[in-house]
């Protein structure tokens, strides 16, 4: 008489599900370190508490990251990376669609990443080694993109440097300023119009 028995699924099939399983961990952990790190920041928070806020092991967390300040990186990789790809397509346009275009790519930006545009404001000297050629890669696109609007004069202080040097400083927090209003689209680029551009 033949027993039913359970037979196992073959290699390949017990391979796809443990790589979606860690892809649905290292998902978990993206989602839940862009909230810990922008709340407390990257500093302040350990691999306990990821671990904790995760629900995943200690093993699991370093089979997906060498340490927080990897993860940090991988939160912050998307919005610049699809930052300064945005940020090219701007080199084709007038100064003026140019200038509009780039508060564009910061509120696209802040729609689909906001977590990690926020923490983009607080990245520290350990997670930015991991990221140091992509956050040049967007600035320099991010100068030109400004040199294209500087050819037609539109730049209030008439300097590419001096208006790289505002919007470091006030991009972000302006978002933030405007993040629970219901025309934060309109009041962020009505001010930065103003802030950075010649009508």
């Amino acid at each position: 008489m033949k027993t039913n028995t359970a037979s196992r699924p073959p290699n390949s099939v017990r391979r796809a599900n443990a790589d979606e399983r860690a892809g649905d961990y290292r998902e978990k952990l993206l989602e839940v370190g862009a909230r810990l790190f922008v709340e407390n920041g990257i500093a302040n928070v350990s691999v306990e508490q990821l671990l904790t806020h995760a629900g995943i092991s200690r093993a699991t967390f370093y089979g997906c990251f060498a340490n927080k300040n990897e993860l940090a990186a991988a939160i912050l990789l998307p919005v610049f990376e699809s930052g300064a790809a945005e940020l090219e397509k701007l080199a084709r346009l007038s100064p003026g669609d140019a200038a509009n275009g780039l508060l564009d790519v910061y509120l696209r930006l802040w729609k689909e990443h906001r977590d990690a545009v926020l923490l983009t404001a607080n990245l520290n000297p350990a997670a930015f080694a991991y990221l140091r050629a992509e956050h040049d890669a967007f600035n320099s696109a991010l100068q030109r993109a400004l040199d294209i609007v500087g050819s037609g004069g539109r730049l209030r202080n008439n300097s590419t440097k001096l208006t790289l040097d505002v919007i470091a400083k006030t991009a972000i927090p302006l978002l933030r300023v405007y993040k629970n209003s219901e025309d934060l689209e309109r009041f962020y680029k009505e001010s930065m119009l103003a802030l950075l551009f010649k009508p």
